[in-house]
């Protein structure tokens, strides 16, 4: 009789982006961390283009239809993915969108469960995912053909700009997840030969480390906020700041 999962709970927190603020603009990263049900712990993170009201709403409605339309792909889903519960995906989340416009924004949504872990992405949010002790991103940041340029969630985005990753739920110790406004305190430039961007695992470990020591103590929730204005990362990008967390 194999060991029973258990399925942890996912943790974030959000810092708008100094040059939002200098703006009075609102942070346009919207973050969905549903209540955790008995076997089933996830989040959805979508990161709107640009400072206005309307993006962080459009970013929010999205937010929220992606966790329903995720969760039906949960029901779905067979370890070769077809491409047309993919295209269901994209159908359902418009559908449940309601009447918000849908303006540029990227698309991060994971679930966790007893026995895997489904992650699906569009544009430059993205993941680490610690395995075996070491540290990956299976998914890579989305680019266009500019620095500041990604795909973005679109009526009539081709499917192909769907990525789905999925691991066995047993083989996964630790989630990191996070906008693009930390991308370059988690990810380094790939090595010579190599095409993957590099985990910078002496970071992740340190703040699983602290999640680990901190989490479920009144002050977690402020800690992890205060952690996302720290001045280095504010010279790393003045862009908005989420960051996702989970721990077995």
């Amino acid at each position: 009789m194999g060991a029973v999962i258990s399925v942890p709970r996912f943790s974030g927190a959000q810092h708008r982006g100094e040059r939002h603020a200098a703006l009075d603009q609102p942070c346009c990263d919207a973050l969905l961390l549903p209540r955790q049900t008995y076997g089933l712990s996830g989040f959805v993170l979508c990161d709107g283009a640009g400072g206005s009201t309307a993006v962080a709403r459009s970013a929010l409605a999205s937010a929220r239809a992606g966790w329903l339309a995720l969760v039906r792909l949960r029901r779905k889903l067979r370890f070769c993915p077809d491409p047309h519960l993919l295209q269901q995906f994209h159908n359902r989340l418009l559908q449940r969108r309601g009447p918000v416009p849908l303006l540029d924004h990227t698309l991060l949504a994971c679930c966790w469960d007893r026995r895997r872990l489904i992650v699906l992405q569009v544009g430059d949010s993205t993941l680490l995912v610690r395995q075996g002790g070491q540290w990956r991103c299976p998914l890579p940041p989305a680019k266009g053909d500019y620095a500041n340029q990604t795909t973005f969630l679109r009526r009539h985005i081709p499917i192909e700009s769907f990525q789905l990753w999925q691991a066995p739920a047993a083989e996964v110790e630790a989630v990191l997840a996070f906008s693009d406004g930390l991308e370059s305190a988690f990810l380094g430039p790939a090595r010579p030969g190599c095409d993957q961007l590099q985990a910078n695992a002496a970071l992740a470990d340190l703040v699983i480390n602290e999640h680990r020591r901190r989490h479920g103590a009144r002050s977690y929730s402020a800690w992890l906020a205060r952690s996302l204005a720290d001045p280095g990362l504010a010279q790393l990008s003045d862009d908005d700041r989420t960051l996702v967390i989970a721990s077995r």
